[in-house]
């Protein structure tokens, strides 16, 4: 079999074939590219060595049966031993650049010394070691989990909660939602916000203070939980239950608001971050539709990228902060740069972003994805009080029941 030759004390000190030399130079590479977050040397070392591992072995395996020139390999090592220092160097640089931004402590020696060894760590290993090693270890090295830290539930007096409907009938626990509201006095006040929460039902208690001081208290949230679980988890296994959910609300609560004239009643408005943002949104476009002028103002925080109309015909304003690797993370990234809704306004602390490149952006992005909630509010993924700033428009609806025939 190929990898018993393979374990033979010629293999074990030949030169590598330069197509595995470069297809390692070309992992490192990516590996060490332009970030959006900072990262500790322990992530970037296993990113680095992850991926040169990976490219090593496809390369190793492709060319196995081929020819390989002694001199050609230690040529191509010779170039790519520069190539790959100077890839650690800059991307140290760019770490300590970001760090800055963002305020968190430099990357001393330690970080590219790490790195450096990671990355010729992996290629020494794969080259020169036992083939049936080699596999045992890639197998049990494609066996990753990951999640994502969820903060518990808001408990603002100002917020309205309703269980996860048991029977799935949203329209009757939005039915119920509202009530309560109403029995409140929610039609007495100036606003009210549909918040669609994330997967496992959270709504930010940054927004709903900012919420709060946005309308000088005369305001009460909504929010209906859809899942139970994380947003991501969510999303893959039902992408449209955060828009159900919300439109379940808006529906019981237009009827329930529209029964006064403009100028006597609540304006309703839609907010929402991360997977919440996503349902905000297709409300909005439902509820255009359905209830026209009944929509005040939308505001969508960490909106994933490609996931929302670039505009809107209501007020709609999209937050994001500039290291949020959440507003950059698509799909599409692979092959074309993502896009935001046109309304976009940077929040957060100002920070270099990393330029887009093919293939390169859409893995470093998603590397990222992993720290997003490891910082403060206005760094990855976490947004502040500015999610209170809701947009507002006039109310142009006509009152239903017997006022609209009059």
């Amino acid at each position: 079999m190929w990898w018993a030759a393979s374990d033979s004390a010629e293999h074990r000190t030949a030169t590598p074939h330069p197509a595995v030399t470069v297809a390692a130079t070309a992992g490192a590479l990516i590996a060490l590219a332009p970030s959006g977050l900072p990262r500790g040397a322990v992530t970037e070392s296993a990113l680095v060595a992850a991926l040169v591992a990976l490219c090593t072995a496809i390369a190793a395996v492709a060319v196995r049966h081929r020819p390989r020139s002694r001199r050609a390999g230690r040529l191509t090592v010779c170039l790519a031993l520069p190539v790959v220092v100077a890839a650690v160097v800059g991307n140290t640089l760019w770490q300590n650049l970001i760090r800055t931004d963002l305020g968190t402590g430099t990357a001393g020696v330690g970080y590219p010394a790490a790195v450096l060894a990671a990355s010729a760590g992996a290629f020494a290993a794969i080259v020169w070691m036992s083939r049936p090693v080699l596999v045992a270890g890639l197998v049990a090295g494609a066996v990753l989990a990951g999640s994502f830290a969820v903060p518990g539930r808001s408990t603002a007096a100002t917020v309205h909660h309703a269980p996860i409907p048991a029977d799935g009938d949203l329209s009757a626990a939005a039915t119920r939602l509202v009530d309560g509201w109403l029995g409140d006095g929610g039609l007495d006040r100036s606003a009210v916000v549909i918040a669609v929460p994330t997967g496992s039902g959270w709504v930010d208690a940054d927004a709903v203070a900012g919420i709060d001081a946005r309308f000088g208290g005369d305001v009460e949230i909504l929010t209906l939980p859809y899942a139970s679980t994380t947003s991501w988890r969510a999303f893959v296994t039902d992408p449209g239950a955060a828009a159900r959910s919300a439109i379940a609300v808006f529906d019981a609560l237009a009827d329930a608001v529209g029964r006064r004239p403009p100028g006597h009643r609540p304006r309703i408005h839609l907010y929402g971050q991360s997977l919440g943002a996503l349902g905000a949104d297709r409300t909005r476009e439902w509820a255009e539709h359905r209830h026209p002028g009944m929509v005040a103002g939308t505001l969508l925080a960490g909106v994933p990228a490609d996931t929302v109309a670039r505009t809107s015909a209501t007020p709609r304003v999209a937050l994001a902060n500039p290291s949020d690797p959440v507003t950059r993370w698509s799909l599409a990234s692979l092959w074309r740069p993502p896009t935001r809704p046109d309304d976009t306004r940077a929040v957060g602390r100002a920070a270099h972003t990393p330029p887009w490149i093919p293939v390169v952006s859409f893995v470093q992005t998603s590397v990222d994805l992993l720290t997003s909630l490891d910082g403060t509010a206005g760094t990855g993924h976490r947004y502040g009080t500015e999610q209170g700033a809701l947009p507002t428009g006039a109310d142009t609806s006509q009152p239903i029941g017997p006022r609209a025939a009059s």
